[in-house]
């Protein structure tokens, strides 16, 4: 094969005829070769393409996959949590009965301890005012002894 208008151009530009036919088969020999570069490409880019779709394909599917498991990850932990805290509230509650309970047992010791103080305050009353008796008792006896004593010897 033989590119014509290259022969042509060539032989009148003043080559001669054989070198001419050379020159133009070889730029028709490069032509073929970037005709079938061009072919290849085209094919490597549609192969290309291919891959890439099939690629694409797959990363959607694993990411579906992750996704799916985190959700049910994600739910599992949920759940437990809705568990663990149920759980938590159930024994909160009973720490707050015995809570109640104590809180019950010191309104009856701070109950005893009112009556207890009532008692002791009545007594110290009592106490104070038999004193105070036992005082005016004491400073008549010496009044009475003294005028006693006064009039016997005076």
């Amino acid at each position: 094969m033989l590119i014509e208008e290259l022969y042509d151009a060539l032989i009148e530009a003043g080559a001669s005829e054989a070198k001419a036919k050379a020159a133009a088969r070889a730029i028709a020999d490069y032509e073929k070769r970037f005709g079938g570069i061009e072919r290849e490409l085209a094919s490597l880019r549609s192969d290309f393409r291919t891959e890439l779709t099939e690629f694409r394909s797959e990363v959607g599917r694993n990411f579906a996959e992750v996704n799916r498991q985190f959700t049910e990850f994600r739910s599992d932990v949920e759940r437990k949590f809705l568990e663990f805290r149920s759980d938590i509230d159930k024994q909160f509650a009973g720490v707050d009965k015995q809570f109640a309970g104590v809180d019950r047992q010191f309104a009856g010791v701070d109950r005893q301890f009112a009556e207890s103080r009532a008692y002791v305050e009545k007594e110290f009353t009592d106490i104070r005012g038999t004193l105070k008796l036992h005082n005016w008792m004491m400073g008549t006896t010496i009044a009475l002894l003294t005028a006693m004593f006064l009039k016997m010897f005076y």
